[in-house]
């Protein structure tokens, strides 16, 4: 399949790796060697459905002459074109994207011959009811200047007239993320918007903090752009898996150092305000945790990649802050699977999401939509 958006035809080393692996664990046990456990078996692409089935179902695929992916998606998807928001947060185009099934029956009877498949509603597990809400802000006039910069620098790179080594659609969406979460990002001599995303996420914190002062009740604010470094560089802790090396914060501007500022001077005590980058060893982890548990830390921010997975501190959290919007839909679930937990104290949890509007801001929160 070609010029279809989300397919990649090129191969990790780490996943032919298990694959060999698991080829050579049906031969050993008659296809019955392999278990897989997973919460996101799909995250990112209806194609990861066919991948699961090529590692626990190959056989089944072979009889079915589905080992080649065109075969498979010939019989169980459908390509759909539509128009969508460009990446560099103007304008629109047309994209073709795998996006869609059918023959669903006869799929899930194949899947469910390897998979148990349990959802949320059929667990019935004492959670609380989610409240999420999207906060979209305005541009900038100097965020608006600079997206139409991002504009030319992107067509300039669809016609070909710059070299990859110089210019990449990689690097142009890397800025137009920063440019979303504060201009400040692009350039620290910019000054600092009133009414910028990370002012409204200061704005929630603030009021929420005060709100649940009595019953000592938690935050979460996750993002991935502009990470602490100081202390990481020099407990030779590596930058996080899912950030870019230029998307971690700089010596002249980082935006998690800029929320604890701005929280501290509205009233916020130090002590109550913590970094998951800050706890660098699992000894560590686990007295922060223990801390955010009792109420003593109120405000804990971190990365999808640091804080998204095995983060147990549920039990006062009463809201989720994304303060930016990850790569995969996948860590979306992730990021709210942190409050919506059993073992929460609160009936209700409240999820907030930053929008600035007019960015690349919006061209991902578009996509996750559609995923």
């Amino acid at each position: 399949m070609r010029n279809v958006a989300g397919l990649s035809a090129s191969e990790a080393q780490k996943s032919s790796d298990m694959f060999m692996k698991c080829r050579y664990m049906d031969e050993l046990t008659g296809g019955r060697g392999i278990v897989f456990a997973t919460g996101t078996p799909i995250s990112n692409s209806m194609t990861e459905l066919y991948t699961m089935q090529r590692y626990l179902q190959y056989d089944t695929l072979r009889r079915s002459s589905m080992t080649h992916f065109d075969c498979w998606a010939s019989s169980f998807g459908e390509t759909v074109t539509a128009i969508e928001l460009a990446p560099e947060g103007t304008g629109y185009r047309a994209r073709t994207r795998f996006a869609k099934f059918f023959n669903l029956p006869e799929l899930m009877t194949m899947f469910k011959e390897v998979a148990d498949i349990k959802t949320a509603d059929q667990l019935h597990l004492p959670t609380p009811d989610a409240h999420y809400e999207t906060v979209v802000v305005k541009p900038s006039a100097y965020q608006q200047e600079m997206v139409q910069a991002l504009s030319e620098r992107a067509a300039a790179v669809h016609g070909g007239s710059v070299d990859p080594s110089v210019d990449n659609m990689l690097r142009i969406t890397s800025d137009g993320r920063k440019l979303g979460l504060d201009q400040r990002l692009i350039n620290p001599l910019l000054p600092d918007d009133p009414g910028s995303k990370v002012n409204a996420c200061v704005g929630n914190i603030l009021r929420i903090w005060r709100e649940g002062d009595a019953d000592r009740l938690t935050q979460l604010v996750f993002c991935d752009l502009s990470t602490p470094r100081g202390k990481a560089a020099s407990d030779k802790e590596q930058p996080d898996e899912a950030v870019l090396p230029d998307e971690t914060g700089t010596e002249d501007f980082n935006v998690y150092a800029d929320i604890r500022a701005k929280l501290i001077a509205q009233g916020m005590p130090a002590e109550q305000i913590a970094f998951i980058h800050e706890a660098n060893t699992e000894v560590r982890k686990k007295e922060l945790f223990a801390r955010v548990r009792a109420g003593q830390v109120r405000v804990l921010m971190g990365s999808t990649a640091k804080m998204g997975a095995g983060t147990n501190v549920q039990d006062r959290l009463v809201a989720l802050h994304d303060l930016d919007c990850p790569w995969r839909p996948g860590d979306l679930e992730q990021r709210a699977g942190r409050i919506v937990r059993q073992g929460n104290q609160n009936k209700e949890v409240f999820i907030y999401r930053y929008v600035t509007e007019g960015t690349f801001d919006a061209y991902l929160w578009v996509r996750h939509e559609v995923a």
